[in-house]
């Protein structure tokens, strides 16, 4: 057999499993195929590959390695498979925008899914493979067919993941760390169940059951996965419904509150209405313009931030943004802070950060300005200003110490005691996975100002 053909079917097994993997590993992550990453790894693997059976014929021919199977085992198996996952999570990462973990735990499991398919199918045509035919028949029998299995497998396996929304609920499994390792160990461990059942059981025959097995292994292990995922987003909702409960127990707080401020001001208006009228038969009209400007004022102090907050409140339509703040204002009150939110006009525009994301960001922003300001006479300025293509938000509070700009930046930074400095750093990590946001910082007129843009979805 040429040397040419031989090279060529070595490379035509790696295209083939390079792309299987990508297509399965974005499949799992929910995210569509693109041609340009998909190249990108497809050449990664065929050059990694290559390189590795290099470095082992070379082993192999100094040191005799070839004599240890264990070793070449985990050269090529453990070690490599684990290799092109984390080249293919960056890959992910950079060009699909994905989460790293994510994007690692989906190559872990989409290894074991091609792997699978590929090898059960090279064990069964190498062993049912007819004698007669000639080399290139049996080559096309046992190398080209089980590695077209793997683009086959994936063209059935995505759409059905897809279906199922498994990309939704295997999310999920990220949204706590201890979620997220446990999902890393567990799709690793399968990942390896190949290279330790065959070091385990190296002569073990294919046959019916050995095949039904290990097809079954590829469902029963997605199925668990999905099961795990639908239980985490069983919790996280119990949770949200929580916080929902509470977020209207605090809207309906801030509602009772402004009524007795009303009917309090009534009280007090009715006695000064009767000082304007003793006024006005006496024609004092200097005494009413002093007294109308008193009772403007009077106004403003007594109710006017309670209406500009509650006019604020509901021109967000974005209804969890609208709780979120409730909550916040609520938790200012209690601690004596001074707030004042604006929302100029109606926000109901879609952004392009996720819900989850904009909450947690704006909630770690606004939590941070609490604890920033001065115990006495502590102010936190809220401002929402929805434009045609973008949402700006504004988060500003008043200092006693003045905070390094330069030192923001620094993992870990705070003003705020040891230990305390995590905020800022996941705030980065939010933003820094929504693509077109643009932050800012910096101090104006004795306040510490942090802007957010968000453009619209």
């Amino acid at each position: 057999m040429p040397l040419s053909f031989r090279l060529f079917s070595v490379g035509f097994s790696f295209v083939c499993f390079g792309m299987g993997l990508y297509a399965l590993a974005s499949g799992i992550l929910g995210k569509k195929i693109k041609s340009v990453p998909c190249l990108i790894y497809t050449v990664y693997y065929l050059l990694a590959n290559a390189l590795i059976y290099a470095v082992i014929a070379v082993l192999e021919v100094t040191m005799g390695i070839y004599q240890h199977a264990n070793i070449i085992n985990l050269l090529n198996g453990t070690l490599g498979n684990l290799l092109h996952a984390v080249v293919l999570a960056l890959v992910l990462q950079r060009c699909l925008g994905t989460d790293f973990w994510q994007g690692l735990a989906a190559a872990f499991l989409g290894n074991f899914v091609a792997y699978t398919a590929n090898s059960v199918l090279m064990e069964v045509t190498s062993y049912y493979s007819p004698t007669f035919g000639g080399m290139y028949l049996y080559t096309f029998i046992t190398i080209y067919i089980p590695y077209l299995a793997v683009l086959l497998t994936a063209a059935i396996v995505v759409p059905i993941l897809r279906k199922s929304s498994f990309y939704r609920y295997f999310s999920y499994l990220f949204s706590k760390k201890s979620w997220a390792i446990g999902t890393l160990l567990f799709s690793f461990v399968l990942m390896c169940v190949w290279q330790v059942l065959n070091w385990m059981y190296p002569d073990t025959t294919p046959g019916i059951g050995y095949n039904i097995f290990f097809f079954a292994l590829i469902v029963v292990a997605l199925f668990w996965v999905q099961f795990l995922a639908m239980y985490a987003a069983g919790q996280d909702k119990i949770r949200a419904q929580e916080e929902t409960i509470a977020q209207h127990q605090a809207h309906m707080a801030l509602l009772e509150e402004l009524q007795q401020e009303i009917r309090a001001f009534r009280h007090d208006f009715t006695n000064l209405f009767s000082g304007l009228t003793l006024q006005a038969q006496e024609g004092d009209l200097e005494g009413i313009q002093d007294f109308m400007k008193k009772t403007s004022s009077y106004f403003d102090e007594k109710l006017g931030q309670e209406i500009q907050q509650m006019d604020g409140l509901n021109n967000i339509r974005l209804y969890p943004l609208r709780s979120l703040l409730t909550t916040k204002l609520a938790d200012m009150r209690k601690k004596g802070i001074h707030s004042a939110l604006e929302v100029l006009y109606p926000v109901d525009t879609k952004v392009v950060m996720e819900t989850e994301d904009l909450l947690r960001g704006l909630g770690i922003l606004i939590d941070n300005a609490m604890e920033a300001v001065p115990q006495t006479d502590g102010t936190v300025r809220i401002v929402l200003l929805q434009e045609e293509k973008e949402l700006y938000i504004a988060v500003s509070n008043n200092y006693e110490k003045k905070p390094e700009l330069s030192a923001l930046s620094q993992k870990g930074y705070t003003t705020k005691g040891t230990g305390r400095g995590t905020g800022l750093t996941s705030y980065r990590r939010i933003v820094s996975r929504c693509k077109g946001c643009i932050t800012r910082t910096y101090l104006k007129d004795g306040y510490f100002v942090q802007e957010l843009r968000l453009p619209a979805a």
